[in-house]
């Protein structure tokens, strides 16, 4: 369970950016791992090298389609994700303003939780083998499901001296340099494939032939420091040979697939719109119900509803209110009834009015704290 839950939060940290609507509660993802370590020598981190290996991993992904709408879930999501933005948009500026007034490189700067990262990504020991990964789609096509996965030797990483020979860091430098290798990279996609065991190892179709890397990085530890003359990361990557190899059914599936999904990025925005069972029997009155509440509360409603003087008048309070609220929080002073009051407020305004009145009443406590004795 702890491995399917990290699976879970790393999907949505490192792909939620990339691709849209992905919401993790909707993937069922199973997985077996043979062995995984982890030694980190805290006594003699200095001399020692980190690693950590992972020896024989299976992964399987299958969509669900069946998730029922809760509405207090989606407005959870909702509002989670929009406070996410903000915090970022926050972040970026707070790092904008940490570079502008960063003086000249100072060793004794560093604490030693940074000191110890950089020590730790000095002599890290990366081993990976035995990978398999696979998605098992029955939904997008019931009478032909199709599975396609990726499968791996290994990976290595290890440090090594400006000549690429093997070797444990025991100093400060500026740069690191990394050794890479990855062996026999292959991605396979079985179409018409009921079942993983209806097909051999031999028998998959293979969309991208084992393919062996080998890359050599140069890491530059303190860019900011050195006013970024050299890039964070060089990477020369040497590869024998790339083959793509794509059937008439294969592609079929490929089409599919990626209109089944743009079938459900607008099959979420619209569910809540969706008529219950039982309420309406008639098939017809349903659909055409759905229609039009669709409709009206997407795209009539809320162009009728704006530009009311009482809404605009709504606005500009929740605006006034919840920026004394915030500004009362960023001097500790707020009670819990404020910041409960707080969080409704969040949930009513969007990403540019949150940044911009949690910003103002940033600088109006910046001031009051130097004003103050």
């Amino acid at each position: 369970m702890v491995f399917e839950n990290l699976v879970a939060y790393l999907l949505d940290k490192w792909l939620s950016d990339y691709i849209e609507n992905l919401d993790t509660k909707k993937l069922k993802v199973d997985l077996w791992s043979e062995k995984l370590t982890l030694q980190v020598p805290w006594k003699n981190i200095y001399t020692q090298s980190t690693k950590a290996s992972i020896d024989g991993l299976f992964l399987l992904v299958v969509p669900k389609t069946d998730v029922e709408y809760d509405a207090k879930r989606d407005e959870k999501e909702q509002h989670d994700a929009k406070m996410k933005e903000v915090h970022q948009i926050e972040e970026l500026r707070k790092e904008q303003e940490a570079q502008k007034n960063a003086k000249s490189s100072d060793k004794n700067n560093d604490t030693f939780m940074e000191r110890m990262k950089l020590q730790v990504i000095r002599n890290l020991q990366l081993s990976i083998r035995n990978i398999h990964i696979v998605y098992e789609d029955k939904s997008t096509k019931p009478d032909r499901p199709f599975a396609f996965g990726f499968t791996l030797n290994y990976i290595t990483l290890h440090t090594t001296t400006p000549t690429w020979q093997s070797t444990i860091l025991k100093e400060d430098t500026p740069l690191i340099h990394k050794l890479g290798d990855l062996s026999a990279l292959a991605i396979y996609w079985n179409t018409n494939a009921h079942s993983r065991s209806e097909l051999s190892r031999d028998e998959a179709l293979v969309f991208l032939r084992p393919l062996n890397i080998k890359a050599r990085i140069i890491l530059a530890m303190k860019p900011r420091q050195e006013e970024f003359k050299r890039p964070m990361f060089d990477i020369k990557v040497d590869l024998d040979e790339i083959s793509l190899n794509i059937n008439r059914d294969q592609y079929s599936d490929l089409l599919d697939l990626l209109e089944f999904q743009d079938y459900l990025s607008v099959q979420s925005k619209y569910i809540k719109y969706r008529v219950s069972n039982g309420i309406i029997e008639k098939p017809t009155v349903k659909r055409w119900k759905f229609a039009y509440e669709a409709i009206v509360n997407e795209g009539v409603r809320p162009r009728f509803e704006c530009y009311k003087w009482k809404n605009i008048k709504l606005h500009l309070d929740r605006c006034r209110e919840y920026r004394s609220l915030h500004f009362q929080e960023l001097l500790g002073k707020a009670t819990v009834e404020q910041k409960q009051r707080a969080e409704e407020l969040e949930e009513k305004l969007d990403v540019f009015n949150l940044t911009y009145i949690r910003r103002c009443a940033e600088i109006e406590a910046k001031k009051r704290k130097y004003l103050e004795p």
